[in-house]
């Protein structure tokens, strides 16, 4: 599909895009600078949807930063401009659900891009905006002072009402006067407990000392900095320092507002974060695929060879010994398609009260006895829909991250306690913005806190980074936490996390509550034995050793094998006079992939069966394939006795054995 393809298949569903965008400004219609009619909301939800598609088409950027701009100007508020992106996300990822990675790629890309030249629009008119507040003020201020006392109250009442932290100081920067939302921000009561101290105290680091001496020789200073508010909480501030002058231009005062900016730097870092996440997803993505393929080589051979070599020798003992290798590299790439959200599984109906119990009754046998376990379970737990086996991974993860934690040598009394907490949650609007991806709705919170060393805050940053981690060598590969990010957000749920150093970390997991139906249980094991058949089966597949170690499989079982290394040349091959009862076809290929060369199959004989075999596959794509004609999917590397079960039962001949057990 080429990008004019994706973008008409996008603007088909612009009234859905306009529709998602229309609750998405209502949703923040408090976040906004001035309470704007819901109809001005709805017409800026339409005029946001045409530019968006338009930019898709091929518009340049201009209009796209002058259209941020507009946003600004009507007073639309910074979290409604962040979380379009989840929004136009959301609808690229529901309008084009089977799209291959390496398309969805660049719409992701130019999705990104749309935001962040909306952004350069929008943070270039606020802080116009700013600078002809602060002009305003300034002047408005200097009149003030030398004015009389009705018009001196009526202008303090002004700029005491102001939504920005305001400061008067004196030119030795002792403060005079301050406002009720600096008060506020700063966590005082009272004006008098800051009157007279230093305005070095609310600004941090040598810059401002050197802003705060330089302010007579220029117009004025604006930055930001990060500091601590009265009680110690972190907050993040943008300030703007100039002079106030009189009538004749003398100098008379200092005036600093301040403006708390601690949330939208966190959404943007969650914007970042995401970004950064995707593509490592992406990259992650391409490598399990590829080795997948060479571990289904290598692992179809060694079982070939297992096949001809006596138990007793110590040939079978040296297979075995690879073949546990093998094992080890396919648990890797489950882990890596874990967290690139490709690993597949069985969803039911499932009661997160029950996999704590199991999970945790598990690990009090294995956890050391310095370590107290206790569960808080919510009564009457609302059910989820969910694979109990990635869940319960989900938990064993985060549990042993906690065990570590608490039993790092660094501590002076190893040991603490371990909490694994569940609640049922319903998040507003407005709690909701405060997670990427998130929407309003009821949830299942799972919580599990430890009493460990905790984390600074640049660890925060990478800890769901795959192979990241702190640990040595032998005590982990860096990829539990990525595993658990893939699996919530696989399930369609996302993550909270505090820490704190040398008091313990929180990781709270927030899913979906299922709307009906009851807890099941697990699916039977699958049936794992060689059976021998009868039939043509097609293999269609471009790495030739996959394909070779196949054909050589199903030719031990007694099929007639035809092979073909792309789509291209399996179409011609089935269309040559061979009756053909089964293909079996890999989806991701060079030129022609399997998705399209399965649909020309079925326009050929609408009754072709085919059997998918993949390493790069999500739930929603599998059940596409399902869907569109395939009889069943195999994940690579695949497991020969498995497969040859596959095929006998696909095709339908009779059970018997190719190997004596």
């Amino acid at each position: 599909m080429d990008w004019g393809a994706i973008v008409t298949r996008l603007a088909s569903g612009s009234a859905t895009l306009v529709s998602l965008l229309k609750q998405d400004f209502r949703d923040h219609i408090y976040d906004n600078r001035y309470i704007l009619h819901p109809r001005r909301l709805d017409a800026l939800a339409t005029e946001e949807s045409e530019a968006f598609l338009q930019f898709l088409g091929g518009s340049d950027e201009r209009p796209v930063v002058n259209r941020g701009g507009l946003l600004a100007r009507e007073g639309v508020g910074e979290s409604t401009v962040l979380s379009l992106l989840s929004a136009l996300h959301r609808f690229c990822d529901e309008a084009l659900p089977a799209l291959p990675a390496d398309l969805l790629l660049p719409v992701r890309e130019r999705t990104n891009l749309y935001l962040q030249r909306l952004l350069d629009g929008y943070m270039r008119a606020r802080e116009e905006q700013l600078l002809k507040d602060q002009e305003q003020l300034r002047k408005a201020l200097s009149a003030a002072l030398e004015s009389q006392s009705r018009e001196l109250l009526v202008k303090n009442h002004a700029i005491n009402t102001s939504i920005n932290a305001i400061v008067l100081a004196d030119l030795d920067a002792r403060v005079t006067w301050v406002n009720a939302t600096f008060l506020s921000m700063w966590g005082y009561q009272e004006a008098r407990q800051v009157i007279g101290s230093h305005l070095l105290e609310y600004w941090t680091g040598e810059e401002a000392r050197g802003a705060l001496d330089n302010l007579p020789r220029t117009a004025g200073w604006r930055g930001e900095f990060a500091a601590r508010r009265r009680d110690g909480s972190a907050v993040s501030v943008e300030v703007s320092a100039s002079l106030i002058r009189n009538e004749s231009g003398t100098a008379i005062g200092i005036m600093t507002s301040f403006v708390d900016i601690t949330e939208r730097r966190r959404l943007q870092t969650q914007v970042l974060q995401a970004q950064k996440m995707d593509a490592l997803g992406q990259l992650a993505g391409g490598i399990a695929h590829d080795f997948n393929n060479l571990l289904t080589a290598i692992s179809g051979y060694l079982q070939l060879l297992l096949i001809d070599a006596p138990r007793d020798t110590q040939m079978h003992q040296d297979l075995m010994q690879i073949k546990a290798a093998v094992d080890r590299g396919t648990g890797l790439t489950r882990q890596l398609r874990f967290f690139t959200r490709q690993a597949t599984g069985k969803r039911q109906i499932t009661v997160l009260n029950d996999l704590a119990r199991e999970t945790t009754e598990m690990l009090k046998r294995t956890f050391p006895p310095e370590i107290g376990i206790e569960l808080a379970l919510a009564a009457n737990l609302d059910p989820i829909e969910a694979d109990p086996n990635q869940i319960s991974q989900v938990m064993v993860n985060l549990c042993v991250n906690a065990r570590d934690a608490m039993m790092d040598r660094s501590r002076k009394s190893p040991g603490g306690t371990l909490t694994v907490e569940t609640a049922n949650v319903e998040l507003s609007a407005e709690q909701a913005s405060h997670f990427m991806g998130a929407s309003s709705g009821r949830y299942v919170l799972l919580r599990v806190r430890d009493t460990g060393i905790g984390m600074p805050p640049e660890l925060l940053e990478k800890m769901f980074i795959p192979f990241f981690t702190t640990k040595s060598a032998r005590s982990g590969t860096g990829l539990g936490l990525a595993v658990v990010y893939g699996i919530v957000a696989n399930h369609r749920g996302f993550i909270d996390v505090r820490s704190t150093v040398d008091k313990g970390s929180t990781f709270e997991i927030y899913l979906p509550r299922a709307d009906h139906g009851e807890a099941g249980m697990p699916a039977p094991p699958s049936v794992s034995s060689l059976a021998k058949g009868q039939g043509t089966v097609l293999v269609v597949e471009d790495e030739q050793q996959v394909r070779e170690v196949m054909s050589r499989a199903l030719a031990a079982c007694g099929y007639q094998v035809i092979s073909a290394s792309d789509g291209r040349e399996a179409l011609a091959r089935y269309d040559s006079g061979h009756k053909v009862d089964l293909v079996v076809l890999d989806m991701v290929m060079p030129g022609m992939g399997g998705r399209e060369c399965m649909e020309s199959l079925l326009k050929i004989n609408p009754k072709v069966r085919v059997l998918v075999t993949t390493g790069y596959t999500s739930d929603g794509s599998a059940n596409d394939l399902l869907t569109a004609g395939a009889i069943a999917i195999l994940e690579k590397p695949l497991d020969l006795k498995v497969f040859a079960e596959t095929v006998q039962r696909t095709i339908g001949t009779r059970d018997t054995r190719c190997v004596e057990e």
